[in-house]
């Protein structure tokens, strides 16, 4: 049975139309509305009575009416759209959608977008950063298989720049990288016509000159640190594989595929635990550069590029997260949800604010390590008296 339900804010009622079963917060969601904004209200027979917003709304008495009392003096029209547009392309992937504030009123565009569209959209963006930052004629650049990585290589192969080599190079390694995610990765590079190096246990054992195998390095860092440390253990050799080879074909750049969300994460775990954050979209490790170009693309539209290979990388992970990691990605994607291009916003005052206080990253004099200056010192030691299990002391490889 259908509810008398108004939304009442300062400047205007609003009368609105629910399924019955659904709560009061669940009805809000629905409109877009951030539930901690109003408080719940019944009416019946000229007395009113505060209800929690988890009540349902056929709950309500026969006869009675339902507000949800906006708690601030907030005119809604002014900032959720009014009115909404389509731009309607063929065979659309996903979409992406613009928020317009002016005179007028508030109207939203959603925009339709194919994978060609997003390749576009990537393309440029990518040419754009590469213009402004990269400056060494060779670039090792790291893929995995997915859809952001393979947008990257496809992207980068397009620039025009004659003088300017990009090595492609994925890592295997079962317990975190299939050796499926690297057949993924060779077939694009060998459709775009570009090397592609795959380097698995044997061969990351013999670039970083390690004392053991790879696999026993694991296993102990996992037993030593934690079974739910892997991400760790997996975002260390990522960045020892990338800064090795930058030394292999001496260069001092190399690319990986941080996205928007990956970064707002990122920021956001720093924020939350009163840590400057690292840099970003340049990050130097010593005299080497990490480049990020896809810093300001959303994770949708790049996996709108190939939607099939993000897809099928997406089924390999089977792999449980930590609770760190799953709640600041949760957050990074709520924040992009909640009010379009709010996260971007967020990313680009706090380059401003932070462009020359960075949180530090110190070179170790023994290992390729670089801890922040928040690290404490007990664990740089026990981190580093790990290493030297596994790798040879005072042979810094970059």
């Amino acid at each position: 049975m259908q509810k008398n339900i108004i939304l009442r804010t300062a400047a205007q009622d609003f009368y609105l139309e629910a399924m019955s079963n659904l709560t009061l917060e669940e009805l809000l969601r629905t409109k877009r509305l951030p539930p901690n904004l109003f408080q719940g209200y019944l009416e019946s027979k000229g007395e009113i009575t505060p209800v929690p917003l988890h009540s349902r709304i056929d709950h309500a008495p026969l006869g009675s009416t339902i507000i949800l009392q906006c708690v601030r003096n907030t005119d809604l029209r002014q900032v959720l759209p009014q009115k909404t547009y389509i731009k309607k392309t063929e065979n659309p992937t996903t979409t992406y959608s613009s928020i317009e504030i002016g005179h007028d009123g508030c109207s939203q565009t959603i925009f339709e977008v194919n994978s060609d569209q997003a390749k576009g959209t990537v393309k440029n963006k990518i040419a754009d950063f590469m213009e402004t930052y990269s400056k060494q004629e060779t670039v090792l650049v790291g893929i995995s298989g997915g859809g952001d990585s393979n947008t990257l290589a496809e992207s980068l192969k397009k620039l025009s720049k004659p003088n300017k080599r990009f090595i492609f190079y994925t890592i295997v390694f079962d317990p975190l990288w299939p050796q499926t995610a690297a057949n993924r990765a060779s077939e694009l590079c060998n459709k775009i016509g570009e090397k592609h190096e795959i380097y698995d246990s044997s061969r990351i054992e013999s670039l970083l000159s390690m004392k053991g195998e790879l696999l026993c390095c694991y296993q102990e860092f996992l037993k030593t640190f934690g079974d739910n440390t892997d991400h760790f253990f997996g975002t260390y050799l990522i960045s020892l594989v990338g800064r090795a080879l930058c030394k292999r074909y001496e260069t001092k750049e190399y690319i990986l595929g941080f996205n928007r969300e990956d970064l707002l994460a990122e920021l956001l775990f720093s924020i939350m635990n009163g840590q400057s954050p690292l840099s970003f979209p340049v990050r130097k490790f010593g005299d080497t550069l990490l480049l990020m170009p896809l810093w300001e693309i959303p994770k949708l539209i790049l996996d709108a590029c190939y939607p099939k290979f993000s897809l099928s990388n997406y089924s390999e992970r089977d792999k449980f997260s930590t609770f760190q990691r799953n709640i600041i990605y949760y957050l990074a994607h709520s924040i992009e949800d909640a009010y379009d291009n709010l996260g971007l916003s967020i990313m680009r005052g706090v380059n401003k604010l932070f462009e020359d206080n960075w949180a530090e990253l110190s070179e170790d004099s023994d290992f390729d390590l670089y801890p922040s200056v928040y690290a404490e010192e007990s664990k740089k030691l026990e981190i580093k008296m790990f290493l030297k299990k596994f790798f040879p002391p005072n042979q810094k490889r970059h």
